[in-house]
């Protein structure tokens, strides 16, 4: 696929800034955003597979063939490949060789398809090898991560990983115990921190097979926003124009009210969300989620989680 028109993910620990990232991203005219297409809970209106799990894996898929049929037809890798969607969805009739040609001649035209999607983390390898999409992956730290999930009372079923045991065998075969044991205990805390670990470690397994992606994490782009996202705007092939900068600038600058009881990205001071965990969760809690984390925080971050999070 040419370079210019590779189609984007935008994935990492939900959140982690992803949505942040594909907002700002999206305020480029060469893509479209897909939001969320891994998410199992609502339809999107541009994509209609529903998947079985939570971050499911798809090469490990019982439906993969399914699957790949599926986003083999949604995402077009050449120009050929647009006009003939294109002409798929607009229905055979007379008309359809115009339509085919017309899509192939202007297939500069075509849209580079932006996912945003945390849910597809565990899948961003296979999307990457399969559609040779452009990576963005970031995470944050533990101790703001649990203090978000603490905030908006979201848990998680492990039973959504489990249920994929090729999976667990190849890339958590250390944490399954502790999965099936958090599908019983009733620590939010506990399990929510199980679910860093699980998810930081397969971006471990990136950064080591695809160190080609571009690495952020939530508190380097709220330390420094316009330099992350002048780099991620020129790995992902975009123009980096005054508008977009103007944006982030109005975005991060905390001159807006934002709001973070909501999934959806608002202005905020991005520099007081680094520390806000220390308001959300209680010193009891801080000891147990670094006890927990300690490790894997240490090779994501190099340090401590309560220094990766100051």
């Amino acid at each position: 696929m040419e370079k210019s028109y590779k189609h984007i993910l935008v994935t990492g620990p939900h959140r982690s800034g992803t949505t942040w990232v594909g907002k700002t991203l999206s305020q480029s005219n060469r893509v479209e955003l897909v939001y969320e297409p891994f998410n199992p809970d609502f339809e999107r209106y541009n994509f209609a597979y529903r998947f079985e799990n939570w971050f499911q894996h798809v090469p490990s898929s019982d439906n993969r063939a399914e699957i790949e049929n599926y986003f083999d037809q949604y995402l077009p890798e050449s120009g050929l490949d647009y006009a003939r969607k294109v002409s798929r969805e607009s229905g055979y009739s007379a008309k359809t060789p115009l339509i085919f040609l017309k899509h192939f001649l202007m297939r500069s035209n075509r849209p580079r398809y932006l996912l945003k999607d945390p849910i597809a983390l565990l899948s961003a390898g296979w999307l990457y090898e399969r559609y040779s999409a452009s990576v963005i992956c970031t995470t944050r730290n533990p101790l703001a991560f649990v203090a978000s999930l603490k905030k908006q009372g979201w848990d998680f079923d492990f039973s959504n990983i489990l249920n994929q045991k090729e999976l667990v065998n190849r890339f958590f075969p250390q944490y399954r115990d502790a999965m099936q044991q958090a599908l019983i205990k009733r620590d939010i805390i506990e399990r929510v921190s199980l679910l860093w670990n699980v998810l930081n470690t397969m971006i471990l397994h990136y950064r080591e097979q695809y160190p080609e992606w571009f690495f952020t994490t939530h508190e380097e782009a709220a330390e420094n926003p316009l330099d992350t996202f002048r780099n991620m705007f020129t790995y992902a092939g975009l123009p980096f124009t005054g508008e977009v900068e103007s944006y982030i600038e109005k975005a991060t600058s905390g001159n807006e009210n934002g709001d973070s009881d909501s999934h959806r990205y608002t202005p905020r001071d991005a520099k007081s969300t680094i520390t806000e965990w220390q308001e959300l969760l209680t010193e009891e809690e801080i000891q147990l989620v670094s006890k927990k984390t300690s490790a894997v925080c240490k090779k994501i971050y190099g340090r401590e989680p309560v220094e990766a999070g100051t």
